[in-house]
């Protein structure tokens, strides 16, 4: 559903107060309750963001499929030593576009003018985000038409 559509609806509770979400960007929210559903280890998860949102990233940036935009890699925990989410940001505050654990056992991703995110993974991690009451996930599979979100 894109953002106006959604807005127009009466009744609706929005997450974060009903502030439109970042383009490129998830809610910090939405980011801490996937990361729960998720379950990281405790190990060093891959991060990609684009260098047009992570300015003030002076790391080189690299050719990132499927649209080869210029992204920047770079690396971190998703939980602290007591297992808490740790919510991924740049310096600007924006969640990485791009995440996953070193095993690959799932994968985050969105595109620069996205507001949603697809998450790849097994079908009991799949289960467990679309039982969650935190997160509004749909199942999509290889053969289903996802709706470019540029505008």
């Amino acid at each position: 559903m894109q953002w106006p559509e959604l807005v127009a609806v009466d009744g609706v509770v929005l997450p974060d107060g009903g502030v439109e979400p970042d383009m490129g960007s998830p809610p910090a929210s939405l980011a801490r309750h996937l990361i729960e559903a998720l379950r990281p280890d405790r190990g060093v998860h891959h991060f990609a963001s684009w260098a047009g949102y992570a300015m003030e990233i002076s790391e080189p940036y690299v050719p990132f499929s499927p649209y080869r935009r210029e992204m920047v890699l770079y690396s971190g925990p998703l939980i602290d030593e007591e297992g808490s989410p740790i919510v991924p940001t740049t310096a600007t505050g924006r969640v990485p576009m791009y995440w996953w654990p070193k095993d690959l056992r799932w994968f985050v991703g969105q595109d620069i003018y996205a507001r949603s995110l697809i998450v790849g993974c097994a079908r009991a991690t799949a289960r467990t985000i679309l039982e969650s009451d935190q997160l509004d996930a749909y199942p999509v599979s290889s053969s289903d038409d996802i709706l470019n979100e540029e505008f």
